[in-house]
C-alpha cells in the first residue's frame, strides 16, 4: 500500500547521521553491484541511491560505467603555479568542498513507499520514510565526490536522458540513473572480492550502455581546449582534405606558431575573447589541459576507453567529443608538430610541470583501440595485442604497481579464446615482483619471440632490484628505444620457413606470429629462472662510451672505431658487380649501418639497408660538423648554457693531437671522410663567430639525416667491437668481457653477463618427467645490434652444424 504523501519526508529535512553501509558477499564471481541514483540534497551534500546485485551474464546494457581517476582530478603541481594564461576559465572550485555522502536506501523501501506521482529525479529528493527504513551511508571524496555533485545538479540525469544529435541514439533514463562505479560497487576492503572482480572489469565496460569519462569538475583551460576542437580542427581538416599530401608536406615544413600561416591558410587568429593573444599561449593552454588532467595519465582508463561501446567525455558541465580529440591528436602527429608543441610549451610553463612528460596522453590508446576494433590480433596473436596494452598502461600513473598488470586484464580476457583461463594469477597477496615475473613468463610461454626483452630498462633504474634480470620492471616507464619489438624486421634468432628479409611486411608478421614456440624453453617464475637455447657469438673486447648522442665525442669515437677496423668488414660480404667476387663490406658503410641499425625497414625512424647506403654524404657532413667543433673547442649549443666555461687549452691540444693521429690511421678517401684542411677551416669560422666576428657556419644549422637516424638508436647505447672483429652497439651499461649471444626466438643478439654461480633448473621432459640441469646462471645485459648477424645468418650455420646450440639459464 502506498504511503500517504503527507507522511513522507522530503530528503532535505533529514540531517540525521546514519550507520556505514555493510557490503554483503556477492552471490558469485559473475555478480556485480549496480547503483541507482534516486535524489540529491545539495544542502547536506547527500545523494540518495539504492544498490542492487545483478548477474553480469544476464544484465541488460542499460547502465553507465564511470571512467574517472581517484583522488584529485588535477595534477598536484597545479596548486603551486597557475599558467600565465587563465582567461575566463580562472574560476576554481572551492578549496574544501563538502564530501558527498551516499545514502543507501534498501530497494524494498522504494517498492513500499513509491507513488505513481513521485519524481525519482526530483532535485528535492525522493519521498521515502527515512525514520523506519534501515538507511546506511557511504562517503565519497575528491574527484568522485565532485562528479556526484556536478552530475546531480541541474537535473543532469534527465538532461542526459534527452535525445542529443551528437550522441546518436538516445540515452535511456535507466542508463542515465544506473551506474557501475568501482569505488562504490566493489568492497574495497575485501581483497577476495577485488581479485574476483578484476577479471570481469573489461566485460563490465564493454557491457555498459555507455562509458562516461569524467575529467573533473574544474573547467580551467576547458574553453580554449574546446576551441581547438570545435573551431581549429574542422578548419584544418577541411583545408587538408582539399590540399591532400601536398598540404601535409607544406605544414611539416611550417611552424605551428606562425601567425601568417594561420591567417593566410586557415583564416584563423588566436581566440582573444578567451583571453589568449598569441599562438604560443594558445598551444600552451591546449597542451597544459592534457598535462594537468590526471585522467589521461591513469592506468585504468586504457581498458575502460578501448572496450567502451559508446564513450562520452565530460569536463565539469561541458561535453567533449572523444572522436575529435583523437582526430586532432592524430593530425598533429601526421604533420609532425607534436615535438615542437611539447618543447615550446614546456618552456612556457613552470619547471614543476616538465618532469615525466607523457605527451598528449591519448595517441597510444587510439592505437590499441584501433587494433582491438579491427581484430588484427586474431592473425598476429593475443600476446602482441596484450603487450601493446601493457605498454600503454606502463606510461601511466597508479596507486599500486600491480595495477599496471591488473588494468589490462579486461582487454586480455577478451583477447583469449573462449573459456581460456587467464595466463596470470589474480591474487592481491602477490608482490609486484611476483606479478611482473608471472606476466613475463606468460608472454614468453605463449609467444615464440623474445620481444619482451626489447622493453627492459637499465638495472640501475629499477624500483624492484630483486626482479630477475629478464623481467621488465613495469613500474618504470623509462627504457631505451627498443631494437627488437614485435614489429621489427630483424630475425637474428628467429627460425621461419623463409628468410624474413625476403617477405613482405604482412607475410613477415604472419610468419613470425605463427612460428612454433621453441621446443626448449622452460620458465620457473618462482625461482626467477628462464632456461632456453642459445649460441655464444663472441666476447666484447672494447667499448666506446659516450655520454650523449649529441655529444661531439661521438664523432671522435666513430673515427676511432674506423681506425681499429679492417678496411673491409669481413662479417658482411658484398658482391662486386664487375667481377662477381665477394669481399668484405666497406668499413664506413658497416659503421653507418651499425649506428643507424639498418634493416629495421618497418620503422620510419630508421633506414633500410638501401636507404642507409645513401647516408654517406650526410655522414660526411656530420663528421665535418662535429669534428670541427671539437677542433675549435666550442660547442654552439653548449656555449648558450649558463654553465658554459672557457675551453681548457691543454685538453684541447690533446684532443686535436689524437684526432690527427686517428684521421691518419683511417686514411679514407674524401668520398667518405672530411680532410683535416676542411676541419680546420670550419673550426676557424666557429672560433670567429664565437668572438662576434662572423656568422656561424650554415652547416651547423642544417638538419642532418644521419644525426636524425641515430637520435633514438644511440641514446643510452655505445659502440663496441669483439675479440673476433664483430662491430655493434649495446647498452652503455655493458662491460668489456661481457658476452654477446644469439638466443633462440630473439630478434636481435643480446649481452649476457656471467653470474659466477651455478644454478639448478628443473627441465620438463616428454611424458611429464623432469630432469635437473646444472648450469652457470647468466644475467641479462640488454639488446644489441651486431652488424652481419641480424637476419638469421647464424641460424643458417646452425642448420649445417657449424654452430651448436647450448642451454642458457637467465636469472
Amino acid at each position: 500500500m502506498s504511503r500517504p504523501r503527507s507522511q513522507s519526508l522530503p530528503v532535505i529535512n533529514t540531517p540525521h547521521r546514519y550507520p556505514p553501509y555493510q557490503y554483503q558477499r556477492l552471490s558469485s564471481p559473475r555478480h556485480i553491484r549496480i547503483i541507482q541514483l534516486l535524489g540529491y540534497d545539495p544542502i547536506l551534500s547527500r545523494v540518495f541511491i539504492s544498490i542492487v546485485e545483478h548477474d553480469l551474464s544476464t544484465l541488460p546494457k542499460r547502465f553507465t560505467a564511470l571512467s574517472y581517476t581517484w583522488g584529485s582530478a588535477i595534477e598536484t603541481f597545479e596548486e603551486m603555479h597557475h599558467s600565465a594564461i587563465i582567461g575566463p576559465d580562472k574560476a576554481r572550485l572551492s578549496k574544501n568542498p563538502r564530501d558527498i555522502e551516499l545514502v543507501v536506501v534498501p530497494p524494498e523501501a522504494l517498492e513500499t513507499f513509491k507513488r505513481s506521482d513521485d519524481a525519482s529525479l526530483d532535485p528535492r529528493g525522493s519521498m521515502v520514510d527515512l525514520y523506519t527504513t534501515p538507511v546506511t551511508t557511504i562517503t565519497v571524496t575528491g574527484n568522485l565526490s565532485n562528479f556526484f555533485r556536478t552530475y546531480m545538479t541541474q537535473t543532469w540525469p534527465r538532461r542526459h536522458a534527452q535525445s542529443q544529435a551528437c550522441w546518436g541514439p538516445t540515452i535511456s533514463l535507466e542508463e542515465s540513473t544506473n551506474f557501475w562505479i568501482d569505488a562504490v560497487c566493489i568492497d574495497q576492503n575485501n581483497d577476495e572480492e577485488i581479485a574476483a572482480q578484476i577479471p570481469i572489469m573489461g566485460e563490465i565496460y564493454s557491457s555498459a550502455g555507455r562509458v562516461l569519462a569524467w575529467l573533473g569538475a574544474d573547467e580551467a583551460r576547458f574553453s580554449v581546449f574546446r576551441w581547438w576542437h570545435d573551431t581549429v580542427y574542422p578548419r584544418m581538416r577541411h583545408v587538408l582534405h582539399r590540399a591532400g599530401e601536398k598540404g601535409i608536406l607544406s605544414l611539416r615544413a611550417s611552424s605551428c606558431f606562425d601567425i601568417e600561416l594561420w591567417a593566410d591558410v586557415f583564416g584563423l587568429a588566436p581566440p582573444v575573447e578567451l583571453g589568449v593573444t598569441n599562438w604560443l599561449d594558445a598551444w600552451t593552454e591546449y597542451w597544459a589541459f592534457y598535462r594537468t588532467r590526471r585522467y589521461f595519465h591513469r592506468v585504468w582508463i586504457c581498458q575502460e576507453i578501448v572496450l567502451a561501446d559508446r564513450l562520452q567525455t565530460y569536463c565539469g558541465s561541458g561535453e567533449l567529443s572523444w572522436g575529435d580529440m583523437i582526430g586532432f591528436t592524430t593530425l598533429l602527429g601526421t604533420i609532425h608538430w607534436v615535438d615542437a608543441i611539447g618543447t615550446q610549451c614546456r618552456g612556457n610553463l613552470p619547471l614543476e610541470w616538465t618532469p615525466s612528460i607523457r605527451g598528449f596522453g591519448i595517441g597510444d590508446l587510439f592505437e590499441v583501440q584501433q587494433q582491438q576494433n579491427s581484430k588484427i590480433w586474431q592473425s598476429t596473436g593475443w600476446v602482441r595485442q596484450w603487450f601493446a596494452t601493457i605498454s600503454a598502461v606502463r606510461r601511466r600513473g597508479c596507486f599500486k604497481p600491480e595495477d599496471r598488470v591488473y588494468a589490462t586484464v579486461g582487454i586480455l580476457q577478451q583477447l583469449l579464446p573462449p573459456n581460456t583461463p587467464l595466463p596470470i594469477p589474480i591474487d592481491t597477496t602477490y608482490t609486484p615482483e611476483q606479478l611482473f615475473t608471472f606476466t613475463a613468463a606468460a608472454i614468453l610461454k605463449n609467444w615464440p619471440e623474445l620481444s619482451i626483452f626489447a622493453f627492459l630498462e637499465h638495472n640501475a633504474s629499477r624500483a624492484f632490484s630483486s626482479l630477475p634480470t629478464w623481467v621488465p620492471d613495469l613500474s618504470i616507464d623509462d627504457f631505451p628505444w627498443p631494437l627488437g619489438p614485435f614489429d621489427t624486421y630483424f630475425g637474428a634468432g628467429i627460425a621461419t620457413s623463409a628468410p624474413l628479409k625476403e617477405l613482405s611486411v604482412n607475410d613477415c608478421f604472419q610468419a613470425r606470429a605463427t612460428a612454433p614456440i621453441p621446443s626448449f624453453r622452460h620458465i620457473d617464475p618462482i625461482k626467477g629462472q628462464f632456461a632456453l637455447r642459445g649460441s655464444k657469438l663472441d666476447t666484447i673486447k672494447q667499448k666506446y662510451p659516450c655520454t650523449h648522442v649529441y655529444d661531439m665525442k661521438l664523432a671522435e669515437l666513430a673515427i676511432e672505431v674506423l681506425a681499429n677496423l679492417s678496411v673491409y668488414y669481413a662479417h658482411d660480404l658484398v658482391q662486386e658487380e664487375e667481377t662477381g667476387a665477394t669481399r668484405g663490406q666497406c668499413r664506413v658503410e658497416a659503421l653507418i649501418h651499425t649506428m643507424t641499425c639498418a634493416g629495421m625497414g618497418f620503422s620510419s625512424s630508421r633506414g633500410s639497408m638501401e636507404k642507409t647506403s645513401q647516408l654517406f654524404p650526410s655522414f660526411r657532413r656530420w663528421l665535418l660538423m662535429s669534428l670541427s667543433q671539437v677542433w675549435s673547442g666550442i660547442d654552439p649549443v653548449d656555449r648558450l648554457h649558463p654553465a658554459h666555461t672557457a675551453r681548457d687549452d691543454v685538453e684541447l691540444q690533446e684532443r686535436r693531437a689524437k684526432m690527427m693521429e686517428t684521421m691518419t690511421n683511417v686514411g679514407m678517401s674524401s668520398k667518405f671522410m672530411p680532410c683535416m684542411k676542411e676541419i680546420e677551416e670550419m673550426a676557424s669560422m666557429i672560433i670567429a663567430a664565437d668572438r662576434g666576428e662572423g656568422q656561424w657556419p650554415g652547416l651547423l644549422e642544417q638538419p642532418l639525416e644521419f644525426s636524425d637516424q641515430i637520435r633514438r638508436v644511440m641514446t643510452d647505447r655505445c659502440l663496441f667491437t669483439t675479440e673476433n672483429g664483430w662491430l655493434g652497439i649495446c647498452l652503455d651499461t655493458a662491460l668489456e668481457g661481457d658476452e654477446v649471444w644469439i638466443l633462440e626466438g630473439g630478434a636481435v643478439p643480446y649481452v649476457l653477463k656471467k653470474s659466477g654461480s651455478e644454478v639448478e633448473v628443473n627441465i620438463e621432459m616428454a611424458g611429464g618427467e623432469t630432469r635437473i640441469s646444472k648450469a652457470e646462471g647468466r644475467r641479462f645485459g640488454g639488446e644489441t645490434y651486431v652488424h652481419g648477424v641480424m637476419n638469421g645468418e647464424l641460424l643458417d650455420k646452425a642448420r649445417t652444424g657449424a654452430v651448436q646450440w647450448e642451454e642458457v639459464v637467465l636469472i
